[in-house]
């Protein structure tokens, strides 16, 4: 009986110490909305550059309207050890990380539709060890549809990508949410 319990309680303990399948030492610490710079559809050479930093302030949630794509920046912390401090054979950082996709899941938060299926939108980033910095990803590639203007859609997202050795990985998840304006511009951002 006494085992009994010692086996359960080292379970539990060890339950309790999960990280779920993700780095600890990657984190997730914020959701961007992109910043535009130049100017969007002034004529032929036009450029407007869209841009997030891990110093941008996280707003209580995105809005997007039928005109966005989604396109967000997504702040990581790399807290991996420099491992070339510990090995005196190779000497060599294979501590940063880079993205190749990003897995997120919706459901309806508030008002009536249907969310998106889940998807794995590819990302594109990467950062140092010890650093922090954005890595931009598409939520929607083919544009929101199905959802009531003024919903709240809650979104679930972590990213994976790999290390300079080769090991894959995956980051903390982030939840943020999104609501859908309705109408072409209402969002006030051509970045997203």
């Amino acid at each position: 009986m006494k085992a009994t319990r010692t086996i359960l309680l080292l379970a539990l303990l060890a339950a309790g110490c999960s990280t779920k399948g993700e780095n600890s030492a990657l984190v997730l610490t914020k959701v961007l909305a992109p910043k535009g710079s130049g100017t969007a559809d002034a004529g032929p050479g036009s450029v407007q550059q869209c841009t997030s930093s891990p110093g941008d302030t996280e707003t209580s949630f995105l809005l997007i309207g039928p005109d966005n794509f989604g396109s967000i920046g997504v702040a990581v912390d790399n807290r991996l050890k420099n491992p070339s401090d510990t090995n005196n054979i190779l000497r060599t950082n294979s501590a940063d990380f880079y993205v190749h996709q990003a897995v997120v899941t919706y459901e309806m938060a508030a008002g009536t539709g249907s969310a998106p299926a889940g998807s794995t939108p590819p990302a594109s980033g990467g950062v140092l060890n010890g650093s922090s910095g954005t890595v931009g990803v598409i939520l929607f590639p083919s544009h929101l549809t199905g959802v009531s203007a003024g919903a709240f859609i809650r979104a679930t997202i972590h990213l994976e990508g790999t290390l300079l050795d080769g090991m894959t990985v995956k980051t903390s998840q982030r939840e943020f949410l999104i609501e859908y304006c309705g109408t072409p511009g209402c969002a006030g951002n051509t970045c997203l």
